[in-house]
């Protein structure tokens, strides 16, 4: 035999025992690899949009006569598992302005107003004002 030649039936011998030496270690880094990959994939951020009904609560004495917008649509980031969660699951924004005494109000509708589960995040909410008209009840007819 010369030196660095080798026959057909050699080559696929080496290439066989190079394959199968070790097989316990490689399948071990195999499995490994394909976890870390799944849990790195899994933890990229997806956007997602959903609408909210908006109500409001105002004093006993008091009521909302109007509203420029009874839903607004939030902007979402987080992993798709929680998104499509949260995303199903019927919501609602309940926000107090009881405070608020008979008039026409702007009612800012900024990110922190809105509660959210852990691990999603609230980019961006439209509309950012809803104006309210806030009324006294009428007695009369109770």
């Amino acid at each position: 035999m010369i030196r660095g030649r080798y026959t057909k039936k050699e080559k696929i011998e080496k290439i066989k025992t190079s394959l199968l030496d070790n097989l316990s270690y490689k399948l071990v880094a195999l499995f490994i690899a394909l976890i870390l990959w799944l849990s790195i994939l899994n933890r990229r951020d997806f956007v997602a949009h959903k609408d909210l009904d908006v109500d409001f609560i105002t004093a006993q004495s008091l009521v909302v006569a109007g509203q420029s917008s009874d839903r607004i649509k939030i902007r979402i980031s987080g992993a798709q598992p929680l998104l499509k969660k949260y995303r199903e699951g019927a919501q609602f924004l309940a926000l107090d302005i009881s405070d608020k005494g008979p008039g026409v109000y702007d009612v800012d509708m900024n990110t922190s107003k809105i509660e959210v589960p852990k691990g999603i995040r609230v980019l961006s909410v439209r509309p950012s004002t809803i104006r309210v008209e806030i009324i006294q009840k009428n007695t009369e007819n109770q």
